[in-house]
């Protein structure tokens, strides 16, 4: 993901994140250990999470920051839409340290 465009366009403000999973309390039993996410702004203030994992399914999501947390808009994946109850617990947890750090500019 790291050489890829930013989401928007060249315009767009792009920050990521490696994500411990094992670390943050998100991963248990089975799955990937980490995941790299990748949080875009454009012009318009649309802000989208990309997110990947080793052998899980790559996740956009439309998002935004209100009252100090990452609230998913839209859930893609692999350019399909997806409902909100379809979305995995990690993938959402993962959004929620994305909005984290997003939030603590760390």
């Amino acid at each position: 993901m790291a050489s890829k465009q930013p989401v928007h366009g060249g315009s767009a403000q792009t920050k990521e994140f490696e994500i411990d999973l094992v670390a943050e309390g998100i991963r248990r039993h089975r799955g990937p250990s980490h995941a790299l996410a990748v949080a875009s702004v454009d012009a318009n203030h649309t802000l989208r999470v990309e997110i990947e994992a080793a052998n899980e399914l790559n996740w956009e999501l439309d998002a935004r920051i209100a009252n100090g947390s990452l609230e998913i808009l839209r859930a893609f994946n692999d350019g399909n839409g997806v409902p909100d109850d379809v979305i995995p617990n990690w993938v959402k947890r993962v959004a929620g340290v994305v909005g984290e750090r997003l939030e603590g500019g760390r």
